[in-house]
């Protein structure tokens, strides 16, 4: 059958000839020109308005920057960017989007200009024919015979029978092709194309891939180059591939990945020769090393940190070997004592008038110090050994304060192409600080007492091991665009261990992303998490108002803020319970009907705290945390600019709960659209996101502080609300009673953090 093919270079000069259709050919300066106010694409049904834009030369005046939007909207020029009709270019665009449509398939495609003048400004329409599209007949491949998992290689093309027949897509079928048999040692694979469109079907393709994979190769001699104050052996042993081995292009790609993940060279190229034979293949690794000591600072500002400082020191070759010691430290939560709960550290730190009654453990300044040696090739090039030492204080505001010091070892193995399986054994000795946990163990393990939550929170040890599955095949690490992630950990804790806290764990959590042309991305992620108390939650220790088994409060788990639940506020997701603040006039006057003398034994304040004026907002949520967590998280991202900004929305759902279900706050999913905003730094995404609470009415438990008589006077104490058989009695709480516009502000959450959610 008799070819039927057209060259896009004679489509593109005949284009060129031909005079788009009142359009002045006098030349003009430019600043005499029109500007474009507006530019319409029209008849395109295969590809998007983005994609033909993209293709083209003509763009509409439009505002410099999202930032600047304000500013043109309001019409001031010196913020806009004017877009001159160069008519020349119109014409060449012309034949550029006939050639987009010839290379996609599309080869009867035509392209009409409509121009509308108003003044110095013109808009122009491009009105699209597209026509009928070749079609794929048939998808024929030979050549492959002989290969075990041949199947595997020919599957998954992206040219398709049935499809359209886009050059580009069989561009990247045939390089798709190649690149699976040089993984398979195949180095000198080549697929050639016959394509045909016969006169007798001039909207089909009748296509033949034939394969010639060569001979199977091996590697031979590996030679390092550049190397000084690296032994050229420590640079063998970090490649993923030795002499003798099957030659694959992606082990090629993944060993100098690994190499610049060390950041002990500036410069790594690794390629390819023919060696002694056919079947021979030799590899060279040129490096340039960087300076084996640095020094590094950082800072960052989040609505859950506040203000953080950074610093670090690293030997990059600690005593040869490609070594590493690193001694890092961080301060945290700085600027909460005078921004707590308020822009930009809304969700740092606890209220003032609420820190004055918890004696203020949540606003203070968190640090974290670390010294970490790793050693690469342990027992093996597929392992990797770090030893850590630290000193920590760490905070979760309304929650919990600790301080740790300990130590962790964690031994790493790559079992595959981005995956890898790690053993984790850490030991520290942990200690909650002083009016941190009270109202979490008062009023979910029925512990009021002063002595037994001194108890309670006293320093023990917290020793864990733990076993994580990790899978990554993302093309990005800050920011990917397709490709998934997922990850199961398990983690015990009991005596076996060291451990004085007794417990066991588990999560699991898969991201999936899909490019959907032109930088848009669709983003899923689900996790789940479970904890369970073995015991009484605590090796030999007798507490006699437990009422049931107690888990450390680190290991709860909790949902809510900006890489969560983004409608709720930080861990505010889930069980609850409510921290009657103020003075003694205040509680009385609230609750007129209760009496301060009335406390029990296990300090429960007989008292209804729904029997008086008090409201939402004498009131403070305190998240107590759940023993099971689900969320799941969905966003389309898509671009605002075409190199750093991108928007994105969101929809976000999550339910902390625990096993006995008597805490309530976390009985029922909640969910939270919201919308956000992204900055592609050289650190990673800055992200800004809004989040809607669709939260309402919840019965929560109430607790509160109150003095009671003790030897020599009398003693602040934890209490909880409730009736005489020590019941928890619930108050009704809105936090979102206003109405109208302010109660819609109300329940925006706002986020500004580093990196993507997920």
């Amino acid at each position: 059958m008799p070819r039927a093919w057209s060259t896009a270079v004679i489509l593109v000069a005949a284009h060129l000839a031909i005079p788009v259709t009142g359009v002045s050919q006098v030349s003009t300066a430019r600043d005499t020109l029109p500007i474009v106010r507006q530019l319409r694409i029209e008849g395109n049904r295969a590809f998007s308005d983005d994609q033909i834009k993209r293709a083209i030369a003509t763009r509409a005046t439009g505002c410099r920057s999202i930032l600047l939007s304000p500013f043109c909207w309001v019409g001031l020029d010196a913020f806009r960017r004017i877009e001159r009709l160069e008519y020349r270019e119109l014409r060449t665009d012309v034949a550029r989007i006939q050639v987009f449509y010839f290379r996609r398939g599309y080869r009867q495609a035509s392209v009409d200009t409509l121009l509308a003048r108003s003044g110095r400004a013109v808009s122009v329409t491009l009105r699209i024919e597209e026509g009928a599209p070749v079609v794929v007949r048939t998808l024929e491949l030979t050549g492959l015979d002989g290969l075990e998992d041949w199947e595997k290689v020919a599957s998954d093309l992206p040219l398709e029978v049935g499809g359209a027949f886009s050059e580009i897509d069989l561009s990247a079928t045939r390089e798709q092709i190649e690149r699976e048999l040089r993984n398979r040692g195949y180095a000198d694979a080549a697929v050639l194309v016959d394509a045909e469109i016969p006169s007798a079907d001039t909207l089909g393709a009748y296509i033949v891939l034939r394969a010639e994979p060569g001979p199977q190769s091996r590697i031979g001699n590996i030679e390092v180059a550049g190397a000084r104050n690296l032994a050229e052996r420590d640079v063998r042993r970090l490649l993923s591939f030795r002499s003798g081995d099957t030659y694959s292009e992606e082990e090629i790609v993944r060993s100098q990945r690994s190499l610049y993940s060390l950041a002990l060279f500036n410069y790594v190229d690794i390629t390819s020769s023919p060696g002694a034979s056919d079947s021979i293949i030799d590899i060279r690794v040129q490096v340039n090393e960087a300076d084996v000591r640095g020094v590094q600072f950082g800072f960052g500002l989040s609505t859950t940190e506040c203000l953080e400082l950074q610093a670090g020191w690293a030997h990059r070759n600690f005593f040869g070997g490609t070594r590493k010691l690193e001694v890092s430290g961080a301060l945290s939560n700085l600027g909460t004592q005078v921004l707590a709960q308020r822009f930009p550290c809304s969700q740092a730190g606890v209220r003032n008038a609420e820190d004055e009654v918890v004696r203020g453990p949540f606003n203070k300044v968190n640090w974290r110090v670390r010294a970490d040696f790793s050693q690469p090739w342990f027992l093996g090039t597929q392992n990797w050994l770090n030893l850590g030492l630290f000193s920590e204080r760490q905070s979760l505001p309304g929650i919990y304060a600790r301080r740790s010091i300990g130590g962790d070892v964690r031994l790493s193995r790559e079992i595959g192409p981005g995956t890898a399986l790690v053993g984790t054994f850490r030991a520290g000795r942990d200690t909650l600080e002083e009016g941190s946990a009270d109202f979490l163990f008062c009023a979910n393990f029925g512990v009021c007492q002063p002595d037994d939550i001194a108890t309670l929170s006293k320093p023990r040890w917290l020793s864990w091991i733990a076993l994580t599955f990790a899978r990554s095949r993302t093309d990005a690490v800050l920011n990917p665009t397709t490709g998934y992630r997922l990850s199961l950990e398990g983690e015990h804790a009991s005596r076996f261990t060291g451990s004085e806290w007794a417990y066991y764990r588990g999560q699991g959590e898969a991201s999936w992303y899909q490019n959907l042309g032109i930088r848009k991305v669709l983003a899923l992620r689900v996790r789940a998490a479970f904890v369970r108390p073995i015991g009484s939650g605590i090796e030999g220790e007798d507490i006699q108002d437990l009422e049931e088994p107690v888990t450390h409060p680190l290991k709860r788990q909790y949902a809510g803020g900006a890489f969560t639940v983004r409608g709720f506020g930080q861990n505010l997701l889930g069980p609850k319970v409510l921290l009657l603040s103020g003075s003694q006039a205040d509680l009385l006057s609230w609750l007129p009907d209760c009496f301060p003398q009335r406390i029990t034994d296990k300090n429960t304040w007989i008292c209804d705290p729904g029997g008086g004026d008090l409201t939402s907002g004498d009131v403070f949520p305190r998240p107590v945390g759940g023993e099971n967590a689900v969320v799941a998280n969905l966003e389309i991202r898509w671009p605002l600019s075409p190199q750093r900004w991108s928007g994105v929305a969101f929809v976000d759902v999550g339910r902390v709960w625990t096993a006995s279900g008597e805490l309530r706050g976390g009985d029922e999913f909640s969910w939270s659209p919201g919308l956000g905003i992204r900055y592609n730094s050289p650190v990673g995404p800055l992200r800004l996101d809004i989040g809607y609470n669709t939260g309402g009415r919840v019965n929560l438990p109430v607790v509160s502080l109150a003095n009671v008589k003790a030897e020599g006077g009398s003693e602040s104490v934890v209490v909880q609300l409730g009736d005489e058989n020590d019941r928890p009695l619930e108050f009704e709480y809105d936090p979102f009673e206003q109405s109208g516009l302010q109660g819609f502000v109300n329940r925006l959450q706002l986020h500004f953090s580093i990196g993507q959610a997920f």
